[in-house]
């Protein structure tokens, strides 16, 4: 590989380091093109990115920067995910590594200037993502909303209920 272009792929990690909240390393061995791309889409849907770079590439991009604690764990074959939803993309890389048969592995973790285990990575995938916690916060105050307005229409239906009867037998009276 040319000097300039390791250069581009040192500042490519850097760049994408500076951008993420959390980064996993992983170890994949034997995945297709077609698996890294399925992989690759799935952690796009989830504001995250995979790249798989030389180890030496990486380990001179993540030297100084938030995630130099996984800097022991860049060996073997290596890609690195980029993280803006950590539980979201642990989620993912967790499922994809449970469903590969071996050819991915999660390594470690990076987050707020910590190093994350492998089964520290795994508990984070069983906590719900950011779009669940969003939905479950919604659903809690809309149902106060709805409750209210069940209890001030109940009265409303059983006032036509009393008034639909007092005119039938005002009707079948006379």
């Amino acid at each position: 590989m040319l000097k300039n272009k390791k250069t581009a792929v040192i500042a490519e990690i850097k760049r994408r380091l500076a951008d993420s909240d959390a980064v996993f390393v992983v170890n994949q061995n034997k995945m297709t093109v077609a698996e890294s791309e399925e992989l690759r889409r799935r952690l796009k849907n989830a504001a995250s990115s995979y790249l798989v770079a030389k180890n030496t590439l990486a380990r001179l991009a993540v030297s100084g920067s938030a995630f130099e604690c996984v800097l022991p764990h860049l060996e073997g074959q290596t890609a690195l995910v980029f993280s803006k939803d950590i539980t979201g993309s642990a989620k993912i890389v967790c499922e994809y590594s449970s469903k590969s048969e071996d050819k991915i592995a999660v390594v470690c973790g990076g987050y707020d200037q910590r190093l994350l285990s492998a089964s520290e990575v795994g508990m984070l995938a069983q906590l719900p993502s950011m779009d669940e916690l969003r939905a479950k916060i919604v659903a809690v105050i809309q149902t106060p909303a709805q409750r209210m307005a069940t209890l001030l229409q109940a009265p409303a239906c059983q006032i036509a209920r009393v008034l639909k009867g007092y005119s039938e037998k005002q009707s079948g009276g006379k």
